[in-house]
């Protein structure tokens, strides 16, 4: 499989500009800015921003998938610990929390 390139590290969504989200990478470039949908803007950027960590979860599940026992539990704890902090985020700032 290919390596996807994308950019790499933490995502953060920083403050509105009215009714649109930005969302930065951690040398602080704008890689992405989310406008109004139905009012669903904020939680929409938040899950795009853990996009990277997902997208990791997914690398870790197939790892597991694919590794026989019982090698395979180590990639399947990494893979349900970076799904949990992905999801956790969204959930958390989604909500405006």
């Amino acid at each position: 499989m290919t390596e996807l390139n994308y950019t790499k590290g933490e995502l953060r969504v920083g403050e509105p500009f009215g009714q649109e989200y930005p969302i930065y990478a951690e040398d602080g470039y704008e890689i992405a800015r989310v406008f109004i949908h139905n009012g669903e803007q904020e939680a929409n950027a938040y899950l795009l921003a853990q996009a990277p960590k997902l997208y990791e979860a997914l690398k870790a599940f197939d790892k597991y998938l694919s590794t026989p026992p019982p090698d395979n539990m180590k990639y399947k704890r990494h893979a349900v610990n970076l799904m949990d902090e992905a999801l956790a985020s969204v959930d958390r700032k989604g909500e405006g929390k």
